[in-house]
């Protein structure tokens, strides 16, 4: 099973480049059975940078698609995440967001996560799959 980082729903909704068709093609993949797991918290880094780059108008209708993939997990934080998160920040150099997605990776047994953010291979145990 895959994790999924919010970067993958934010180039999926506003790229429309190669790499935009690559992280549509992941979800489509989920559509049609492929199994994975997302946070609240990455829906909410999603929105906070949709919102940022103006496009706040997509939203709604995004998060309303996601919640409809079957195959799509969306799991809340756990309350131990942010001690996790904080010993990944010290050793892994990691900032406090990509720290709690790796912590919860780490909480859930999840070895593998979808991102454009090369900072997770930095992170024992965890496989990146490029978008």
């Amino acid at each position: 099973m895959k994790y999924l980082d919010a970067n993958v729903f934010v180039i999926a909704a506003a790229q429309r480049d190669e790499r935009g068709q690559q992280a549509r093609a992941i979800l489509h993949q989920i559509v049609r059975g492929e199994s994975a797991v997302t946070s609240a918290l990455a829906f909410d880094e999603m929105m906070w940078t949709l919102s940022k780059q103006g496009q706040k108008d997509i939203i709604r209708p995004i998060l309303e698609n996601l919640y409809r993939i079957g195959h799509l997990e969306i799991r809340d934080v756990p309350g131990n995440i942010p001690l996790l998160a904080l010993n990944l920040m010290e050793e892994c150099r990691l900032k406090p967001r990509d720290a709690f997605h790796a912590a919860m990776m780490r909480e859930w047994n999840i070895n593998e996560i979808v991102s454009d953010d090369a900072d997770f291979d930095r992170v024992p145990g965890i496989k990146r799959v490029k978008i």
